[in-house]
């Protein structure tokens, strides 16, 4: 193992703000929760870092479409407080790639989109566009697919990796909304695929990883993002092109600090000494910063 490293990034971490690339608002927050808009329509959703006061009248988060309600843990029920549907599509542009990726409301509070990584989103499209040739993408945890979609967009030959088929199938209609084909679908636990990656010899030219805190794979494998992260990153990274490449990896665990996460990046064998280390977050029209998670990226 490599001893301590150093980051480009030193002392307290910066934040990372969203820009107007894509059609998202953050009206306010507070309360644990969080007023936003996506597309035309307003959402009321439970948000554990936002532990202040918010900044609007009580009447501006009344007048939202949508109200979710916790129930157990992460799962709850919407409510419907006006006659917004419960599938829409929001829209995305940035240098030239303009996309419509499909939102509903789901039983985990979730939307089908984590408006904060148009960010990266923005990062890939720029890092794609240096390449000469072919460039391959692999996409981790993939979600709904929509970094997947803005690399193929931007021309890359994107691997999307997700375990849940539903999930997957969301990315699919997401891909086809927008007439993009260069995507291959993989149903399976990331860790695995990254193995058999390794054994196949491949090789990968940009990285995006946005694990979950807690999960399991296709057939029930377990997965804990503090214990397991570490071993996965050790494998991951032999998968990285060692000429040019570039790398992109979330995290949102409130077990798993900036702090923790630099200490466990150091003890990782390839992974290199210099890489930007921050926290993504959103930013309110008022003022507000709503961290959202850790953000490590480096590219060659």
């Amino acid at each position: 193992m490599h001893g301590n490293k150093k980051t480009s990034k030193q002392g307290k971490p910066n934040f990372l703000h969203l820009s107007s690339a894509i059609d998202y608002e953050l009206i306010d927050s507070g309360n644990r929760r969080k007023l936003e808009r996506f597309g035309k329509y307003i959402f009321d959703r439970p948000e554990i870092e936002a532990n202040w006061d918010p900044k609007v009248n009580k009447s501006e988060w009344l007048k939202c479409d949508w109200r979710f309600y916790e129930e157990r843990g992460k799962k709850g029920h919407w409510t419907n407080k006006s006659n917004a549907p419960e599938e829409w599509t929001i829209n995305y542009n940035y240098q030239d790639v303009f996309l419509s990726f499909n939102l509903k409301s789901t039983a985990f509070k979730h939307l089908g989109i984590f408006p904060e990584q148009a960010e990266n989103w923005k990062f890939m499209q720029r890092e794609i566009a240096k390449y000469r040739g072919e460039v391959k993408v692999l996409n981790l945890f993939a979600y709904t697919g929509a970094a997947s979609v803005v690399a193929a967009a931007a021309g890359a030959h994107v691997t999307n990796v997700d375990s849940v088929k539903q999930v997957l199938n969301w990315g699919k209609l997401n891909a086809e909304t927008n007439s993009v084909k260069n995507i291959r679908w993989i149903l399976e636990d990331a860790r695995k695929f990254v193995q058999k990656a390794i054994r196949r010899g491949e090789k990968f030219q940009g990285i995006i990883m946005d694990p979950p805190a807690f999960g399991y794979g296709a057939n029930k494998e377990k997965w804990k993002l503090e214990n397991d992260l570490q071993q996965l990153l050790e494998d991951v990274t032999q998968l990285l092109h060692p000429k040019r490449h570039f790398f992109i990896l979330n995290t949102y665990s409130l077990k798993l600090s900036l702090p923790k996460l630099k200490t466990m990046l150091s003890k990782v064998d390839r992974f290199p000494t210099k890489y930007d280390a921050t926290i993504l977050g959103l930013k309110s029209s008022k003022g507000q910063v709503l961290p959202l998670g850790n953000l490590i990226r480096f590219s060659k």
